[in-house]
């Protein structure tokens, strides 16, 4: 009965799937909208951006700071010594550190929650199919990157108009 069940379940989801699939892909040309985006631009424009970066150089120069001190305490001291002093001053950190982790992570999720929100609702506006990023970054060496169109030809680039959402979504909470 119970694999019966399933197979029926099975069924039922792949003819809906496959449905969806039809019927979109049976669409005529001149009803798929395609909206791209530089998602670098609209990252970097996002005030959290900064903050993530100020959040993470300072806890990058705390660390520093932490590591020189347990240098210039642990002088003279053996190995024993030493390890002890490191575990009272890790323990001392990691509820500072675990802090400022979770508030970087909660800065993240916004960003993204709000980039995705003005994407979503710039694509409502305009009547788009899809949106899709109009480029992705590809490392070419240890120091280089290069932007490489994902879209050669095609598309509405609403960059701008996804920009300009994005300072309404932003201002709108900030209130």
């Amino acid at each position: 009965m119970r694999g019966r069940l399933v197979v029926v379940a099975l069924v039922t989801v792949v003819s809906l799937l496959g449905f969806s699939v039809v019927s979109w892909a049976a669409a005529k040309p001149a009803d798929v909208k395609i909206g791209l985006v530089d998602i670098n631009k609209v990252f970097a424009a996002h005030p959290n951006t900064q903050k993530i970066a100020d959040l993470e150089q300072k806890l990058l120069d705390e660390m520093q700071k932490r590591q020189a001190e347990l240098n210039e305490k642990g002088k003279g001291k053996t190995r024993e010594e030493v390890q002890k002093l490191e575990e009272e001053m890790n323990a001392e950190w990691k509820p500072v550190r675990d802090a400022m982790l979770a508030e970087r992570q909660d800065l993240v999720n916004q960003r993204y929650q709000d980039i995705i929100q003005a994407i979503k609702q710039v694509a409502e506006a305009q009547g788009l199919t899809l949106v899709l990023r109009s480029e992705v970054r590809v490392p070419v060496s240890q120091k280089e990157l290069l932007d490489i169109p994902l879209v050669f030809y095609g598309g509405v680039d609403i960059t701008e108009q996804v920009l300009a959402e994005l300072e309404k979504v932003v201002a709108a909470q900030n209130k």
